[in-house]
């Protein structure tokens, strides 16, 4: 039997499947039919059942905590019934439990695996108008409101969001409550690993860049400070293939990557997919203009959004090449990374001539 690690994108998502129906056994679901949907980081499936309800199941890498995954399912079981925003709805076990955990003899790690009711709605990617974004801005200062607010119990684990590494950004200890999160802005270890692997991978010319571009987003990290009204519990996440919008509703998924950081970073992610398209100031003023009209946002700390939005692109740099030999990346990674890179080699150039 071959490898996981080295079967093709197909390979695996049959050897996936095979556990989903497994992992679906903890569920009162009935004669389930799976569809595929994403085969990256985690693996999702459209789930069916007899009576005609639908599901999404996700089964995450072996990276994650049961108690990072428990952790996001309480956050999101706190907004479903403490706002009106749509966020995923956690499915229990026949148990009781919001995960579950299967493995089969066909992949060598045990796999964490959530289920949340289907939402309705539309992707919009390349059709959304600045009308969309100003929504996406409030949407997402509601989120940050609610994660300032949410008093979480001990055995509440999210890490932070803006480490440099997968590993880093994924692990987090036991205990990692805010207060402790809060006392970290540099990790030696995790920027170390972030440009040894620029510089074997790409070049000692890139790693060495990459460094100066760390000091100076550190630099900033500190100019904005960890003040409730800077820092706290985000989405982490909210690029377009992770909001969509049902009758102008927005409605938002996808919360694997949340945890604490800094509130410009949340919507420098936003910012940073469309950052290369022809309408993106007027995006960019309407996500601002819908975000503060919710939460105070000072011209000085929008002036720092680029240095986030670079934090960002260098996060998905490091990852492409953590993820290379993932089979969705293995044909295209090297060339994604490189023209990455000569956007950040602009930016340092602009930041510290």
């Amino acid at each position: 039997m071959k490898p996981f690690e080295i079967l093709t994108n197909a390979g695996q998502l049959r050897r996936l499947r095979q556990l989903a129906v497994k992992a679906l056994r903890a569920y009162d679901i009935h004669e389930p039919r799976l569809t595929a949907l994403l085969h990256e980081d985690n693996t999702t499936f459209r789930v069916d059942a007899a009576n005609g309800k639908r599901y999404v199941l996700r089964i995450h890498r072996p990276l994650r905590t049961v108690e990072a995954v428990r952790s996001e399912m309480m956050w999101l079981a706190a907004l479903r019934r403490e706002t009106e925003l749509v966020v995923p709805e956690p499915i229990p076990t026949r148990d009781g439990n919001l995960l579950t955990v299967a493995s089969v003899t066909e992949i060598p790690e045990h796999r964490i695996c959530v289920l949340f009711r289907w939402i309705d709605g539309r992707f919009l990617d390349v059709k959304l108008t600045p009308s969309h974004l100003e929504r996406v801005g409030a949407f997402m200062a509601s989120l940050q409101l609610h994660g300032a607010q949410f008093r979480p119990p001990d055995v509440f684990v999210r890490g932070r969001v803006d480490n440099l590494t997968d590993k880093a950004r994924r692990t987090a200890a036991r205990g990692a409550c805010e207060a402790l999160v809060r006392q970290q802005i540099d990790n030696p270890a995790d920027e170390t690993a972030a440009i040894r692997l620029l510089t074997e991978i790409c070049s000692p010319e890139d790693g060495a860049r990459i460094a100066i571009l760390i000091r100076k987003i550190r630099e900033i990290q500190r100019v904005v400070g960890q003040k409730s009204e800077t820092f706290g519990l985000i989405h982490g996440d909210l690029h377009q293939g992770n909001y969509f919008f049902h009758q102008r509703q927005v409605r938002a998924i996808d919360f694997d990557d949340c945890g604490y950081g800094y509130y410009l970073y949340d919507i420098a992610v936003t910012l940073s997919e469309v950052n290369w398209r022809e309408n993106t100031p007027a995006l960019r003023k309407n996500l601002l203009a819908g975000y503060r009209s919710i939460r105070f946002l000072s011209p000085e700390h929008e002036h720092y959004l680029d240095t986030f939005i670079a934090l960002r692109d260098l996060q998905l740099i490091i990852w492409k090449i953590e993820m290379r030999n993932h089979p969705a990346f293995r044909d295209g990674w090297a060339s994604s990374v490189k023209e990455m890179l000569q956007d950040l080699k602009k930016f340092v150039e602009r930041q510290i001539p």
